[in-house]
């Protein structure tokens, strides 16, 4: 049994073209010296994407960028007017957003209030003809 070889994507390639050419997983894996699951495992991603199922991909968390550096948050770069006035403008808008969202949650509330008033009353009305009905 062959360990830790490296398969190159064309031998890679040649194993499974003699399966698909007709040989059984088994046989062709059994001839090479590999797990017939790993043959067959390349023969699904051959199925999936082809050739470049087969090229080998990098495995783990990539490298941190080395352009991607920290920013110093204790010393931020300065605005300039443009982008300051941007900032004014957006916190204004944020500040009006979020008095618009409270007025349409009061809204909201006193609309769910009357009409939990309105059907406790209907409840109540259907319940005073009910005992009418029930005295006559």
């Amino acid at each position: 049994m062959v360990q830790n070889k490296k398969w190159s994507p064309e031998e890679k390639y040649e194993l499974v073209a003699r399966v698909i050419a007709g040989d059984t997983i088994t046989s062709v894996a059994y001839t090479v010296g590999i797990n017939s699951g790993l043959l067959a495992q390349w023969i699904r991603k051959y199925k999936i994407w082809g050739y470049n199922g087969l090229v080998g991909r990098r495995k783990g968390r990539k490298p941190k960028e080395s352009a991607m550096k920290k920013m110093n948050i204790n010393n931020p770069r300065k605005l300039n007017e443009s982008e300051y006035e941007e900032l004014i403008r957006l916190r204004a808008e944020i500040t009006y957003i979020k008095a618009e969202n409270e007025a349409i949650k009061k809204e909201i509330a006193l609309r769910e209030e009357r009409e939990a008033a309105l059907l406790k009353a209907k409840k109540q009305q259907s319940s005073k003809n009910s005992k009418k009905k029930d005295i006559c």
